[in-house]
């Protein structure tokens, strides 16, 4: 099947297409990278102390204003160390998720269904080049932000195809950080506009599912109640990070297909 590449609207329409076609296939390692992520956020909010506060801070403010300036300060130091332990680990699992995401879609636009475990098992084998290029792409970032602000902008709009490029094309980190530079290159504000589309949206509904599980844990304890709303919500938060990878997975063929003659995706 050769493949050529299509107005945005049509990438669009075609990526919720694909999305109707796998998410069942995506509902496994999404309910599993997400519930894992949910305990243990559960896990170090409730070691650290810092459930206490946050229910405290929900529940009665007016005791947290009563605390001196030292307890106040120590109580955020545990929280905010919660929050960061807690993003690390989303981190991690949203770039596993997209990982077999990119597989799973990637072959179904070939005609070959891969199963769940073969694109998990990819994954897995892959993740930790993800891991090591996804920190050289920030600590780029992070440079460029700081110098001219321009080059960091520009460098995290030329690594967004990072992670379709991990996945499918078997390049080392550095590889991949160009590789993905040279796909976005002449096509920068198409994809980071189609990007931005699909991923505000997303991400918006994925913050939300967090904003609402964190206060819905602190204010109900942590019961088993509570507990599994608060995995449940995590859950709904990987299947939308799994249908904007999708996305974003047909957005890179229509980059490859616009570098290159594209007759087979596999």
């Amino acid at each position: 099947m050769e493949i050529t590449p299509r107005p945005f609207g049509e990438v669009l329409a075609e990526g919720m297409t694909l999305l109707v076609r796998v998410w069942r296939r995506l509902l496994a390692p999404a309910f599993w990278c997400f519930t894992l992520l949910g305990a243990v956020t559960i896990v170090t909010l409730v070691s650290s102390g810092a459930n206490d506060f946050l229910q405290q801070l929900i529940t009665d403010p007016s005791s947290v204003e009563a605390m001196d300036d030292e307890q106040l300060f120590d109580e955020l130091v545990r929280l905010g160390g919660a929050a960061m332990v807690a993003g690390l680990l989303q981190l991690l699992a949203t770039g596993f998720l997209n990982l077999t995401a990119h597989r799973i879609v990637v072959f179904e636009m070939a005609g070959e269904a891969m199963s769940t475990r073969d694109a998990v098992s990819w994954a897995a084998r892959r993740f930790f080049v993800l891991f090591l290029a996804a920190l050289l792409a920030s600590i780029a970032i992070l440079v460029g932000l700081l110098l001219l602000v321009i080059p960091g902008i520009w460098l995290a709009g030329s690594f967004t195809m990072l992670s379709p490029v991990v996945a499918l094309e078997g390049l080392g980190p550095v590889a991949s950080l160009r590789r993905s530079m040279e796909l976005v290159r002449g096509r920068w504000w198409p994809t980071v506009g189609f990007l931005l589309f699909v991923g505000l949206l997303g991400s918006a509904a994925a913050q939300l599912v967090q904003l609402i599980a964190l206060p819905a844990l602190a204010t109900g304890g942590v019961g088993i109640g509570a507990g599994l709303a608060f995995v449940f919500l995590m859950v709904v938060q990987g299947m939308v990070i799994a249908a904007i990878a999708v996305m974003s997975t047909r957005w890179y063929v229509d980059l490859r297909a616009r570098k290159e003659p594209l007759l087979s995706l596999t």
